[in-house]
């Protein structure tokens, strides 16, 4: 009942707003309705990378120089950070959850050994 009221009241205002522009001011609609357009378009661009960016891991195989051992990790690609991975999401080295610092994350390149499979 309360968000019925709130939506007409909104909806009310917008409509009233919408014919103050376009008979007082009937240039300014051009530029409201660009704004508004890429305004969407920026929250969908980044709503979709938000819910499908856990969907894109990488594998990568790599010798581990804190652990001193060959590991085979998962990595959450990174968007807004200055490096390409943003999280290590699993670990050969641990069983379960990933307890080291993460360090790998902060390491030049992380090259793919050879000969090594990522069973992925």
């Amino acid at each position: 009942m309360i968000l019925g009221r709130i939506f007409s009241v909104l909806l009310g205002f917008f409509f009233m707003l919408l014919f103050i522009m376009i008979f007082f001011v009937p240039y300014a609609i051009v530029g409201i309705a660009i704004a508004f357009l890429m305004v969407i378009s920026a929250v969908v661009l980044f709503g979709v990378e938000a819910t499908t960016i856990y969907k894109k891991l990488v594998s990568k195989a790599f010798y581990c120089p804190f652990r001193k051992t060959n590991v085979e990790v998962k990595l959450r690609p990174s968007i807004f950070t200055y490096r390409p991975y943003d999280d290590v999401i699993t670990c050969s080295a641990f069983k379960g959850k990933v307890t080291c610092k993460k360090n790998c994350l902060d390491l030049p390149e992380l090259r793919t050994l050879k000969g090594v499979g990522l069973g992925g």
